[in-house]
């Protein structure tokens, strides 16, 4: 979710950025830049994917508003690191071209990436822990579950922080279509370009030879 029409506090917006900075300094410092540059296709799929599907995303009349993050996608193919930055720039894009309130925009991108990026490392990590694995658990709990839980944590922070009002009916209804997005996406990749999707391991998840 973002928060739409909503302008946030002065204090919840300082407590976001200070909670942006550190984040994306460490991003900036430690992020694999040259696997990036050493792939144009990369490179293009980085900086076109995150505005052209926020742009897309649904409005529910004034106020906060639901949307389609793709968080989960961008973090397991490039990279926390890349992840935040790249949720950054589009974050900056959209609030230039006027879909997003410059004042609301560091509270918008604590709920639109970083949440998202946090859930799904966590639960990126919790699948690793896993005594067995194989191609479904990353595909359908990591990319598909992940996913749906990143949106619901979204929904639940802002709600927390601002308490919204928004529908949970419709919130709910947003999960799957998150989930659906974000499986089919890293399902393709994870099969035709394996190489693309940062956090994919054959040997894991298929269990092929190195």
């Amino acid at each position: 979710m973002n928060m739409g029409d909503l302008i946030p506090g002065a204090g919840q917006t300082w407590a976001a950025i200070l909670i942006l900075a550190p984040l994306l300094l460490l991003g900036l410092a430690t992020a694999p830049w040259k696997a990036l540059l050493a792939r144009r296709e990369r490179q293009n799929a980085l900086g076109v994917l995150l505005p052209l599907l926020w742009s897309m995303s649904p409005e529910l009349g004034s106020g906060p508003r639901l949307q389609l993050l793709g968080m989960t996608t961008v973090t397991l193919m490039f990279g926390w690191q890349l992840a935040l930055l790249a949720g950054l720039l589009s974050g900056a894009v959209l609030a230039v071209a006027g879909n997003w309130s410059v004042p609301a925009l560091p509270v918008n991108l604590l709920l639109t990436v970083v949440v998202p990026v946090l859930v799904s490392m966590g639960v990126l990590w919790a699948a690793g822990r896993l005594r067995r694995s194989n191609l479904f658990v990353y595909m359908l709990g990591v990319a598909f579950g992940g996913s749906m839980l990143s949106i619901l944590a979204s929904f639940l922070v802002g709600t927390w922080l601002f308490q919204p009002g928004l529908d949970h009916a419709v919130v709910l209804l947003v999960t799957f279509p998150e989930g659906f997005l974000n499986g089919t996406l890293i399902s393709a990749f994870a099969v035709f370009y394996p190489d693309m999707v940062k956090t994919y391991d054959d040997v894991r998840y298929l269990g092929k030879p190195r």
